[in-house]
């Protein structure tokens, strides 16, 4: 069982050594994420508007990543009490529907926010000897999406950037992406939903957090893979291809 947390607020000084920074690390997948990575023995700094649960080696630090000002005091802050980082995992996401103010949040959180993040973090990241960037884009970044436009695109466009900065910082940073496909059903979900998408994978079972957990933790612990990307949709895009 895991342990309480300690909220890290912004005004105290935690000792942090090279530790993971994660975005979206207070619900679902995110979340599993984080707990799992600190039970690992990370130290990681929970990036996101809410707190999670309580665990010693998680640290949050409030912050709307659609908001620059609420980017650069992350990056401050970092900054004032690290020396270096282990990672940064852009993994904060938001799936809504289309319109133009939605496109815009979403290529805020997916496309400008990592962007920044990246860029403003470099030297901690070189500092650490070796270190990553992983990039949880989505199965729709590379195939599209006709009911989520807007979606598919911004992911898309957080998945290209992973070659760009892998060039930038190699060989120092190491920098991947996370393409999954359904991982977990959100609790509103009818059954009728839930048996189309299953269908849709050549393995038709709801995995949880358990594949994204496993890809995250093998890019940190590989000394070989930079610009890549690593799927995990159960098949569903040769199920595609098949239909």
């Amino acid at each position: 069982m895991l342990g309480p947390i300690a909220r890290t607020p912004r005004s105290t000084a935690p000792n942090m050594n090279s530790p993971i920074l994660l975005t979206g690390a207070s619900q679902r997948v995110g979340l599993a994420l984080a707990q799992a990575l600190a039970q690992a023995g990370h130290t990681v700094v929970c990036a996101s508007r809410s707190q999670p649960p309580a665990h010693p080696n998680l640290l949050h630090f409030e912050a709307d990543l659609c908001r620059v000002a609420d980017r650069e005091a992350l990056v401050a802050h970092l900054r004032r009490h690290c020396t270096s980082l282990r990672a940064v995992i852009h993994n904060a996401s938001l799936w809504l529907d289309d319109s133009l103010d939605n496109l815009d949040t979403m290529f805020r959180l997916h496309v400008e926010a990592p962007y920044h993040l990246n860029l403003a973090l470099g030297e901690l990241l070189q500092g650490a000897g070796k270190a990553d960037i992983i990039h949880i884009c989505d199965e729709t970044s590379s195939r599209g999406s006709k009911s989520h436009i807007g979606y598919a695109a911004t992911k898309a466009a957080l998945q290209n950037m992973v070659l760009s900065f892998a060039e930038k910082y190699a060989p120092q940073v190491r920098v991947n992406g996370i393409l999954p496909g359904l991982l977990m059903f959100k609790p509103e979900g009818d059954e009728a939903y839930r048996q189309h998408a299953l269908q849709k994978a050549l393995l038709e079972f709801e995995p949880g957090p358990q594949p994204l957990i496993e890809a995250v933790l093998f890019l940190l612990q590989s000394q070989y893979s930079t610009g890549s990307q690593v799927t995990i949709n159960g098949g569903r895009h040769l199920k595609n291809r098949m239909l």
